[in-house]
């Protein structure tokens, strides 16, 4: 586990479980401060999974009880939840990378994490907004 996504979780609180069969990929309990996650995931897709339910944990913890309330409510936190997670897996990929921004390409990134393409804006604006910062640091 990435060394940010432990200290995200240890300033968060939260306890991770997993579990051996779960059906979804993960929940986030905000009654208990708890993500649990199936077992039986891939490794990719259990840090992906993390990162969302983080995002649910780091965002909506205080405020979870509106996520059944209205569908556009709950639409509005699940795509919250999963903006937190690509900026996180953004912030990790550029980290590996050359720094000048020669070698980065946010399409290709895409492909290679699996990303459904309706995010290819979000993408793109982390990637500028990632990219930008590193430059003039």
């Amino acid at each position: 586990m990435d060394r940010e996504i432990s200290e995200l979780i240890k300033e968060l609180g939260v306890d991770i479980i997993y579990v051996p069969e779960l059906d979804s990929g993960g929940k986030y309990i905000a009654a208990i401060n708890t993500i649990v996650i199936d077992s039986r995931l891939s490794e990719r897709d259990k840090r992906r999974v993390l990162l969302h339910e983080l995002g649910h944990a780091a965002k909506h913890q205080n405020n979870f009880e509106l996520y059944n309330c209205a569908y556009s409510l709950h639409s509005k936190m699940e795509n919250e939840a999963n903006e937190f997670m690509l900026d996180s897996l953004v912030q990790s990929y550029i980290r590996t990378v050359d720094l000048d921004g020669k070698y980065l390409n946010y399409m290709k990134f895409i492909e290679d994490n699996e990303i459904d393409t309706r995010y290819e804006f979000v993408v793109k604006e982390l990637f500028t907004k990632y990219i930008y910062r590193t430059q003039i640091v």
